[in-house]
């Protein structure tokens, strides 16, 4: 166990200086420094590391099923890089007070309609494209911003908000607090505001089953139980790499979890993940190299 816990520290370290040596790139070289940097490091850990291809097959066989051995090896060389690049973009956006990204949000209007209605709203989301960059440009919609997440303020991988020592633009609900977050996000919901859910990854607690690419896949329940306890919309809202400093945020989709009767609880959470699951297959249809989850997202 001393040896297990010696392990951690010493990785934690090495990690740590990962992450200060492209902060120190990024200070002296700028961002396009950063992306340089990346290149060598992410073809040396593809070519070196048979665990990366281990935690993405299983997205990668699903999504891209035609492709041989070779191309595989590549699809996880762009995922891997494609999720290099985000992390340089969040430390440079960090380190850049007033720095920004070009974009654009598709669905703004249909946003604009839903807060307006003052039922509060449900943003749901997932670990696709440069989804933290993007959650900076979405606290102009009319109403707060609270965001349902999994923060650990000593991480390594720092938040750009933490980078930049300012106050947050939106209200961090912490999913390990009491009772995961969701007296604190009912009562955001109740006042009309925003909260932002990650519908994507299952830790634990309730949960709905459906297809996903294929296969079927166990989601979080909590943004539709919200919704029905508090009659508040459901927005499917995934952000987009576009260019090396421009993104794309757009609504996917739009519904209304309802209450149900305890015996057709189950059938309905499915009902509603699998409206969720049917908007993500459809942006990585168009983004296949934005996926984050890496490990066996079918076993959650």
């Amino acid at each position: 166990m001393i040896v297990g816990k010696k392990e951690r520290n010493l990785k934690g370290r090495l990690e740590s200086l990962g992450h200060d040596c492209f902060y120190l790139t990024l200070k002296l070289f700028g961002h396009r420094g950063g992306y340089l940097l990346l290149l060598p490091v992410i073809f040396v850990y593809v070519i070196c590391s048979g665990k990366i291809h281990r935690v993405t097959s299983p997205y990668v066989s699903r999504r891209f099923p035609e492709h041989g051995w070779l191309r595989k090896r590549v699809d996880t060389f762009r995922i891997v890089l494609s999720f290099g690049q985000v992390l340089v973009d969040r430390g440079w956006l960090g380190l850049n007070v007033g720095a920004s990204f070009s974009g654009e949000l598709d669905g703004r209007d249909r946003l604009l309609e839903l807060v307006a209605a003052g039922k509060g709203l449900i943003l749901l989301t997932a670990h696709v494209g440069n989804w933290q960059t993007a959650l900076s440009r979405i606290c102009d919609l009319g109403a707060p911003v609270n965001s349902l997440m999994h923060y650990e303020h000593e991480a390594v991988a720092k938040h750009y908000f933490d980078l930049r020592k300012e106050p947050v633009p939106f209200t961090i609900i912490n999913s390990e607090g009491f009772m995961g977050g969701l007296v604190e996000s009912t009562a955001a919901l109740q006042r009309g505001e925003i909260v932002t859910i990650m519908g994507d990854r299952y830790t634990g607690g309730p949960y709905a089953e459906t297809k996903f690419l294929g296969d079927t896949v166990r989601l979080p329940a909590a943004a539709y139980s919200l919704a029905g306890a508090t009659g508040s919309p459901v927005a499917v809202l995934l952000a987009a790499k576009t260019g090396s400093r421009s993104y794309r945020l757009k609504v996917w989709n739009v519904f209304q979890p309802l209450p149900t009767e305890r015996n057709e609880r189950r059938k309905g959470l499915s009902r509603w993940a699998s409206m969720f699951a049917g908007s993500v297959e459809k942006y990585l249809e168009e983004y296949p190299w934005q996926w984050y989850n890496f490990y066996d997202f079918w076993s959650q």
